[in-house]
């Protein structure tokens, strides 16, 4: 059976817990064939989506008293959700038109559930070139966005609209960037020292206890135990930050939180029994103990902690030990998975110390990869990806460290990933990482915002 790609992954991902964010939009069971007021309902969500950033839309489900659910009215086949219907639409409502692909994945329950990703990154507003019928949905001529909600409206004062402007300006300015760094491929010759190490250092040991006193409570061979390995990155705030009582800090946390893949890195579930509580004056959140739809593998029972002071801490399992890898865990080590999660944690780290007040805090972060000894760098097909020679390492662990202003962290992401990223690939039989990798991989990931 060919197994699912890494994309395939990150899409199933957001069955898990369905609910509606500024990036993932939530419908009922749309007849984008035959019904036009359906197909101005999907462009409207598709143009505000876009003009957001990028994100996706789940077919298939509506909002409940406890959050969200299946919807009723599941047609007999899923035939009609394709990427030339999608793309037929978006041709009809959108200037200028755009791509959007169309998966159907598996949920929980074992039931498929289209998914249309929504790309961002545009240099111009996407706006709408007609009305819905009978003048209703969706009007020409506008620019739809994702407002706090979530809702999908046209923007309602100035700071929306400079929000939309400063989005495109920054696209085209990133894509300026990219261009500059594939002409030197070389990285960057930065000398960023941890002035905070140690203070972070008793801060991650204190945390990786209180998650294994937590996962000693599971029974023998639980994949939330992490036994195959795991990382664990934390990172800490240093600057004139605002100490939020908890609930608030629990807000800022959300929306920090920017959903690059299907299972973003300090996610705040809202389900009873995974949803974060206080602990200890800290934040935690423990999916890894779901008592509801556990046991789960470990890429999917992360534990993580905060604290007011803008102290940070997070643990999962290794993707490639996954039960949809394809790869018996502990032996192979997923060339391009950790740029993907350093990159997400320390665009975390920015967008966090902003909602704290000081986007020009000091980010001190630590990562630490341990299960490593006997694995094999390897690249999943999906990743298109050739690797070689097969590197292995002896080392059980590797733990790096680096710093970084926070307001200059989404600007030199590839440079700071790759200088945390590069002596745990040296660990492989002296592998030396192209420094295009992180660049080229944060693109994609930057690329996708769910």
């Amino acid at each position: 059976m060919k197994s699912p790609s890494r994309d395939d992954r990150r899409l199933a991902d957001l069955l898990v817990e369905p609910r509606e964010t500024l990036s993932v939009e939530l419908k009922g069971w749309l007849d984008i064939t035959n019904n036009n007021e359906h197909k101005a309902l999907l462009a409207k969500a598709v143009i505000a989506l876009a003009n957001h950033g990028g994100g996706v839309v789940l077919i298939g489900f509506e909002k409940t008293d406890t959050g969200s659910g299946p919807a009723s009215g599941r047609p007999a086949s899923l035939g009609d959700f394709n990427t030339d219907a999608v793309n037929s639409i978006i041709s009809r409502y959108c200037d200028p038109k755009f791509h959007c692909d169309v998966s159907i994945q598996r949920g929980p329950d074992g039931l498929g559930y289209p998914i249309i990703v929504v790309p961002g990154g545009h240099r111009v507003p996407i706006r709408s070139t007609r009305d819905g019928p009978n003048g209703t949905v969706i009007k020409q001529n506008s620019y739809y966005i994702r407002r706090i909600g979530p809702a999908s409206e046209v923007p309602q004062d100035g700071q929306e609209w400079d929000a939309l402007i400063r989005r495109v300006v920054s696209n085209a300015r990133e894509d300026l960037i990219d261009q500059f760094r594939a002409i030197l491929a070389g990285g960057s010759e930065m000398r960023l020292e941890p002035a905070e190490a140690e203070k972070l250092d008793a801060w991650f040991d204190a945390s990786l206890a209180r998650w294994q006193g937590l996962a000693s409570t599971l029974p023998a061979h639980d994949g939330a135990r992490l036994e195959p390995g795991y990382l664990a990155v934390s990172y800490n705030l240093n600057g004139d930050l605002k100490r939020l009582p908890l609930p608030d800090l629990k807000e800022a946390l959300r929306q920090a939180t920017i959903r690059h893949t299907g299972w973003p890195a300090f996610w705040v579930p809202t389900r009873p029994g995974i949803a974060p509580y206080p602990k200890d004056g800290n934040i935690e959140c423990w999916i890894g103990g779901d008592k509801e739809h556990g046991p789960r593998d470990g890429a999917h029972a992360d534990f993580w902690r905060v604290s007011p002071e803008g102290k940070t801490f997070l643990i999962r399992g290794l993707r490639e030990d996954g039960a949809d890898y394809g790869a018996q865990p502990g032996t192979t080590f997923e060339i391009t998975s950790p740029a993907w999660i350093i990159g997400e944690v320390l665009l975390h780290a920015s967008a966090l110390a902003n909602l704290l007040g000081d986007p020009e805090a000091e980010v001190v972060l630590v990562a630490e990869w341990t299960g490593l000894k006997g694995r094999q760098l390897a690249a999943h097909p999906s990743t298109n990806r050739l690797m070689f020679d097969g590197h292995t390492t002896q080392e059980e662990r590797f733990r790096g460290t680096i710093t970084a202003k926070a307001d200059e962290v989404p600007t030199i992401l590839p440079e700071l990933v790759y200088k945390l990223i590069a002596p745990l690939y040296e660990l492989f039989d002296f592998f030396q990482l192209p420094a295009a990798l992180p660049a080229e991989e944060l693109a994609k990931m930057r690329r996708s915002t769910f």
